[in-house]
């Protein structure tokens, strides 16, 4: 009866700790485009121009380049929150969603659809406190990364 009941407890924390939810604010005006007007280059995505300038918005928000200083004579790319970003890079490097439309586990209109409604919350979410999501999604891979952005993060409308 003692093991079950360790067993019971033990199942039912990590169920608790497996589908945390965080909120969010919804800010659309971090959504706007017109920065990327001063662009020269928007790296293509194949799955089309939506989706590059999207990934673009997200790198002028979590990317910056650091000049030189007296110490250091050469310019340095600066990440802020990197786990978030890292996890955007993992889910639109090409070959992620490639290979899930090869295996035709999602079509590439459902792809471009979900691909596209989390870089809006990564943008989203850029200004707002992460510090706890961040930790939860530093060492979690693709699928799970999605999963966490579709169901676990909820956004308010104010």
């Amino acid at each position: 009866m003692k093991k079950i009941t360790i067993l019971f407890l033990l199942i039912f924390s990590s169920a608790i700790t497996y589908s945390q939810n965080f909120e969010f604010d919804f800010l659309p005006s971090s959504l706007n485009e017109e920065v990327l007007e001063n662009e020269n280059y928007i790296k293509p995505h194949f799955l089309g121009n939506v989706i590059a300038n999207k990934i673009k918005l997200l790198e002028l928000a979590y990317k910056w380049e650091d000049p030189p200083t007296a110490t250091r004579l050469n310019s340095m790319i600066r990440i802020e929150k990197q786990p978030i970003y890292f996890a955007m890079s993992k889910i639109t490097a090409a070959k992620y969603y490639k290979k899930k439309i090869n295996k035709n586990t999602l079509t590439k209109e459902e792809a471009i659809k979900q691909i596209s409604e989390i870089l809006d919350i990564a943008i989203m979410i850029r200004y707002q406190d992460t510090k706890e999501f961040e930790n939860y999604i530093r060492s979690l891979n693709g699928d799970r990364i999605i999963e966490v952005f579709t169901k676990n993060v909820k956004l308010s409308y104010f």
